[in-house]
C-alpha cells in the first residue's frame, strides 16, 4: 500500500488534495504539527533510503503519479 505523506501551504490545498486523493483511493496523511511525527519520520526515511518519491508540490506529485 501506498502512503502519501502531506505538508499542505494553505488551507484551500489541504481541502483540495484531500478530496482528490480520496477519489483516486490513496491513502493520505495530511502534516499538521510543526515537527514530524512516527509516521512522517518514517516516510521521510523511506524516501531518503530510495523507497519513496519526494515532491515538491501538487504538480510535481501529479506528474510523478501520471494524473
Amino acid at each position: 500500500m501506498t502512503t502519501i505523506v502531506i505538508k499542505p501551504k494553505t488551507r484551500e490545498e489541504k481541502a483540495f488534495l484531500t478530496r482528490l486523493l480520496k477519489k483516486l483511493n490513496i491513502e493520505s496523511q495530511v502534516v499538521e504539527e510543526p515537527s514530524p511525527n512516527y509516521e512522517t519520520r518514517k516516510a521521510m526515511k523511506d524516501v531518503s533510503m530510495k523507497k519513496g518519491i519526494k515532491s515538491k508540490n501538487a504538480k510535481e506529485l501529479f506528474s510523478k503519479l501520471g494524473i
